[in-house]
């Protein structure tokens, strides 16, 4: 039997599967029997749709989501991770760093991304305080960065939030830094001046 910690997120990542590739008919009945399942009901649903195979190696929910088999929400990635938004954020702008190979060393690559985002979330987004929590979940290197507005911490609830909100929240973190650009671009178009004619 998988950990608690490990089946909520699974859980989670096969609703947010759920909602951006079942007919919008059929996404809420589906949704409904993902969050009734127990622990036992819903590892033997993961183990019949080759999720999570019975002896415990096929790709993992990670792996799958870091190589696009699965859709998320990415904000952004560099060589060796990926920053996504939380599908079932505890605040706004909750974010998971995922390794992309399945190593059992820690990958710098992860570190890296991690501090990129948490300087994005406050500048952004303007928390009070960025917790950071690494864990291995199915021997895969994950990062969770919890932008703390209040007194939110790990253990705070988990809100559902729609593939809506989060590509909405996806063009706050992202488009801005894409104007900012092309405005230092004009910027220095402005500077450059060439006479007309060179005689």
């Amino acid at each position: 039997m998988l950990p608690e910690n490990e089946m909520v997120e699974i859980k989670g990542k096969v609703i947010a599967q759920i909602e951006s590739s079942f007919p919008a008919e059929q996404i809420a009945s589906a949704r409904k029997q993902i969050e009734e399942m127990n622990n036992e009901e819903f590892e033997r649903f993961l183990e019949k749709n080759k999720i999570l195979a019975e002896n415990k190696e096929a790709e993992c929910v990670f792996c799958a989501i870091a190589s696009g088999k699965i859709n998320s929400c990415q904000i952004q990635e560099n060589k060796g991770a990926i920053a996504v938004l939380e599908i079932n954020p505890i605040s706004k702008g909750h974010c998971l760093i995922i390794a992309k190979k399945h190593e059992e060393k820690p990958q710098k690559e992860v570190t890296s991304l991690a501090k990129k985002i948490s300087s994005l979330l406050k500048r952004k987004l303007k928390p009070k305080n960025i917790e950071i929590s690494q864990s291995r979940l199915f021997g895969h290197e994950v990062m969770n960065i919890l932008p703390v507005y209040n007194n939110e911490n790990f253990q705070s609830e988990r809100n559902h939030t729609t593939t809506e909100d989060l590509n909405k929240l996806k063009e706050e973190l992202t488009k801005k830094r894409e104007r900012k650009a092309r405005k230092k671009k004009e910027e220095i178009k402005e500077k450059l001046w060439l006479p007309k004619r060179i005689p």
